[in-house]
């Protein structure tokens, strides 16, 4: 297939109540901006009448309960640069794909990093393809992601991650000692630098529970979950109680480790299509990494 060649991707959604087409479809899923992107384009929605007959339709126009709505998404795949290595899917089916991703690989293609990205490897198992990664890790932190492989999941996806439905937890390495357990409440802003980011009181709410798991040598291994999605938030906020992650080059340089000691070791989210709630781990032992 050529770079830019526009297939399509089809959906059927039966109403469940009277209503404008837009109105349906974000009932059944579908996100604001997707339904969004069906006004730009004629022809993209076809309105098939329970009681027989089809038309094509606009967003916008009156839809009866029991009538269908055809959906017809033009797409144009991507040929990323494959990498050399590929992917390790720690779960995969049509909908969508859960990648682990190496430490010090970019989560999207970048000019700096276009070839050495997650869309890179990527690409040496399914080829030319559409990259809709949901949510990202920095390049430095290793672990689990989820990339949706059609519109639909990745509209649902994105639907679920804002409204709080993707649970997710890392596991990292610590300098010292730290407490059993606890929750860091404090508010983070982006530095005057424009790279770092800082607890500011000017900064927005950002809420980390964190669990210690194992001391060794000074050190402990410790599970952070996230209540809020800042960036840098657990590099941030560790550091902030005097705990900084070992191989953090922003916020503990000098540490000696030669990588960042952050992994995103668990996700748990509804599947997009069945609803049914999926729990996909990466175990991650700090010591055996360094």
């Amino acid at each position: 297939m050529a770079r830019g060649t526009r297939t399509v991707e089809k959906y059927q959604v039966t109403a469940a109540f009277d209503g404008s087409a837009a109105d349906v479809l974000r009932a059944a899923g579908f996100s604001r901006t997707f339904v969004t992107e069906l006004r730009k384009e004629e022809g993209l929605i076809r309105l098939i009448k329970k009681n027989g007959g089809s038309k094509i339709i606009y967003a916008v126009d009156r839809v009866e309960k029991g009538d269908t709505l055809a959906l017809t998404l033009p797409i144009s795949p991507v040929a990323y640069p494959p990498a050399e290595v590929p992917p390790t899917f720690a779960y995969e089916d049509d909908d969508i794909a859960v990648v682990i991703k190496p430490q010090g690989v970019a989560a999207v293609p970048l000019r700096s990093h276009f070839k050495d990205s997650l869309a890179g490897m990527l690409a040496c198992v399914w080829g030319e393809f559409v990259y809709r990664p949901v949510g990202r890790l920095d390049k430095d932190t290793s672990g689990l992601m989820i990339v949706a492989k059609n519109a639909f999941s990745a509209s649902r996806m994105h639907a679920i991650q804002l409204e709080g439905g993707i649970d997710k937890t890392y596991t990292a390495l610590t300098e010292g000692v730290l407490p059993e357990s606890g929750e860091i409440d404090a508010p983070i802003a982006l530095s005057a630098d424009g790279i770092h980011r800082e607890v500011s009181e000017n900064g927005k709410p950002a809420k980390t529970l964190f669990r210690r798991l194992a001391v060794k040598d000074g050190m402990s291994v410790a599970q952070f979950t996230l209540l809020t999605g800042r960036t840098h938030q657990i590099r941030v906020h560790s550091a902030y109680i005097g705990h900084p992650l070992a191989g953090d080059e922003l916020y503990n340089a000098g540490s000696g480790f030669k990588r960042l000691m952050l992994h995103c070791s668990s996700l748990s989210f509804p599947h997009p299509t069945t609803g049914t709630r999926l729990t996909v781990t990466s175990p991650f032992d700090p010591f055996s990494a360094v």
